[in-house]
């Protein structure tokens, strides 16, 4: 009798611990899904900026204002680079957000045997 209480409080508080778990899983899943958001929306305000800079390039004149053509080139540059480093983070979120939906399959699917 003792044992089967005993086997009784230990699978309330796996069941207890697990469904803490999983809370704690979909809270890790939904905050990288709202970074990946603001990723996406950092992007696009990059992109943006890039290519206002790339329009002001088109009208200015690279002999009679080459100190404002080498700084508009090199906001470009800027802008390429920060574009690439946000895809890539994009990236790697992409495969955090797979992988702990993978993790999140491979938990739910395990039973407290009684």
């Amino acid at each position: 009798m003792h044992d089967e209480k005993r086997i009784m409080e230990q699978a309330h508080e796996y069941e207890k611990l697990k469904e803490e778990f999983e809370n704690i899983r979909r809270d890790i899943t939904r905050t990288v899904k709202e970074r990946k958001k603001s990723e996406k929306d950092f992007l696009e305000v990059i992109k943006k900026q890039m290519e206002y800079w790339e329009s002001q390039l088109d009208h200015t004149d690279p002999v009679k204002d080459k100190e404002r053509y080498n700084e508009l080139k090199e906001k470009i540059n800027g802008e390429k680079t920060l574009i690439k480093q946000i895809k890539e983070e994009l990236i790697r979120i992409d495969k955090e957000v797979k992988l702990e939906k993978e993790h999140q399959k491979r938990v739910s699917s395990r039973k407290y045997d009684k």
